[in-house]
């Protein structure tokens, strides 16, 4: 067998060369598909979190457009001017909806939603809580008095939280990243409480319990 060995030495040589290239060409080429496999999986993935992550800041412009929609409130404001109120004030019942509506969208799209998002909707529900807190006594008919009063608040809330939807669209949505959900969802409460001071419906608050109260 040896002498065998030795007078064949360059053909074996040559035979164990084509095996060991053939299995690590098969080799390699099995690692490739593995990897192709998993890249294609891993995107497919991705573009599910995407897609879920896109309805959820759509469904937040949506939120904010409602709140801007101004209606007539047929009342003469000041010379020349027509009373505005948001459409979504012109009743209890109306806000009531409104509330319920709200709710339901942005608990929905909370988890998908990126932080800074996520915050100034926590912020928006809040001024919400606040509003209907005070507004739990007052009659149907008092409520676009009301809208009108503090429709700049609306405004505000719409285009703040319009912007921040609009930031994840240029800055964040081709990011293959999900939100770390050990961040803080709310803005500090010192932070929450001197934003709802700034807005109308606190700055003003005595005018508007005058309101709600009038029966003129």
């Amino acid at each position: 067998m040896p002498e065998f060995l030795k007078q064949n030495a360059t053909a074996i040589l040559a035979l164990l060369g084509v095996v060991v290239g053939s299995l690590l060409t098969g080799g390699f080429a099995l690692w490739k598909d593995w990897i192709l496999r998993n890249r294609d999986f891993d995107l497919k993935v991705w573009e599910r979190f995407l897609d879920r992550r896109m309805t959820a800041h759509e469904a937040v412009l949506d939120v904010a457009i409602k709140m801007r929609v101004m209606v007539s409130s047929g009342k003469v404001e000041t010379p020349g001017e027509i009373s505005r109120a948001p459409q979504l004030m012109m009743s209890k019942e109306a806000f009531h909806d409104w509330l319920f509506d709200f709710a339901e969208k942005s608990g929905t799209a909370t988890t998908w939603l990126s932080t800074p998002v996520k915050r100034e909707l926590n912020f928006v529900q809040d001024y919400f809580v606040t509003l209907n807190t005070h507004l739990s006594e007052a009659p149907s008919e008092r409520f676009a008095a009301e809208g009108s009063f503090i429709r700049q608040d609306f405004i505000d809330l719409s285009s703040a939280l319009e912007i921040k939807a609009f930031e994840y669209f240029k800055a964040e949505a081709r990011e293959l990243r999900l939100n770390n959900l050990t961040e803080h969802h709310k803005y500090p409460l010192a932070e929450t409480k001197r934003r709802l001071q700034k807005t109308v419906l606190l700055a003003r608050l005595a005018e508007i319990k005058s309101i709600i109260g009038s029966t003129s």
